[in-house]
């Protein structure tokens, strides 16, 4: 069945002919090596380059142009095709050849924004926030990636969706985020923005793998293969996605718990301050210390704070929040 359904994925048989043609394009060997090295890293900085200044002046734009001549996906989906035909050799080269773009692109982030570290708060620029806190939806969007990766990579009649497809798999921002961030001391947000990153890696990995191995590029290679290279190559990226999945799931939760308590909060807020001289302009969640900073303005009384804190009592998740409120831009109040 499995064979049938490869044949359809693949529109057609595999043959040594198609091997020849993902080898070329996704393995860095042969006599054109040289070559396909310099091409990758200069595209790679320059991909790198484009996407520190975009997330920089958190410009989306920007940062997509960096996503489409971004070539990190390639030694990735090679590595994906080298554990499907079991090939050792290949998989030590483009796992190198990864690890060296992982590199790089890190250190044209952290060289380009080093200098003006002090010009930017990044816990203020959107682009580079929320490339910090992956969850599991991540994970599924870049399973799903992985997938479309190594169909259009496997396929030259749709090799044309390859830049959608390079803009889908986030790589090269997280990594220039990781970079700026490490330029700007904020290690834990960098921590974060690496396992937005190793999340994408490994997706891309196991699906790519899985599915060229569907289509019958497992069957046909040109070099012999190790079936143990093979099954020991799934087993090691499975195992590190399905570690990964642990600290995701927390992010995840984390999120919806904040969200839950941003309505909640918020709610609250515009039924306290209702017919009172102040509205609400923020709610922040300071999860260091569990304290929810709403912001208001305006003159007048303030509405007494204990309506505020009775109506959130007990609504959110049993957290002991502290409410912190701002008003009129110049007083204080904590409760």
């Amino acid at each position: 069945m499995w064979k049938s359904i490869g044949t359809l994925i693949h529109g057609g048989t595999v043959n040594k002919t198609h091997v020849e043609r993902i080898r070329d394009l996704v393995l860095y060997e042969g006599s054109e090596l040289k070559n396909k090295l310099v091409k990758f890293f200069l595209l790679l900085i320059f991909s790198s380059g484009i996407a520190t200044y975009g997330l920089l002046g958190d410009s989306v734009a920007v940062i997509i142009g960096a996503m489409i001549i971004a070539p990190l996906m390639l030694p990735i989906m090679g590595l994906a095709y080298s554990i499907s035909a079991g090939d050792i050799k290949a998989m030590k080269n483009s796992l190198l050849l990864s690890l060296g773009g992982i590199i790089a692109a890190i250190a044209v982030g952290f060289i380009l924004t080093l200098p003006m570290n002090s010009l930017f708060q990044p816990e203020n620029i959107n682009q580079i926030l929320i490339r910090t806190s992956p969850g599991l939806i991540d994970l599924l969007a870049a399973l799903v990636t992985g997938f479309a990766g190594a169909f259009a990579m496997s396929r030259s009649d749709v090799s044309d969706t390859l830049p959608g497809v390079a803009i889908a798999i986030s790589l090269v921002p997280p990594l220039a985020n990781v970079g700026i961030l490490l330029a700007t001391f904020n290690y834990s947000l960098a921590l974060g923005s690496f396992l937005l990153f190793v999340t994408n890696y490994l997706a891309i990995l196991v699906t790519g793998a899985a599915l060229f191995g569907i289509m019958g590029y497992s069957r046909v290679t040109i070099l012999e293969k190790s079936s143990n290279a093979k099954r020991n190559g799934l087993i090691v990226v499975l195992i590190s996605l399905i570690v990964i999945t642990v600290p995701l799931g927390y992010n995840g939760y984390n999120v919806v718990t904040d969200n839950s308590i941003t309505q909640t909060v918020n709610n609250a807020s515009t039924e306290w301050l209702e017919g009172s001289g102040y509205e609400l302009q923020s709610i922040n969640i300071l999860s260091s210390n569990n304290t929810v900073v709403v912001k208001i303005i305006g003159n007048g009384p303030l509405p007494p704070i204990e309506k505020l804190q009775e109506q959130v009592k007990g609504k959110i998740y049993g957290k002991n929040i502290k409410l912190e409120v701002v008003y009129s831009d110049t007083y204080l109040l904590n409760t």
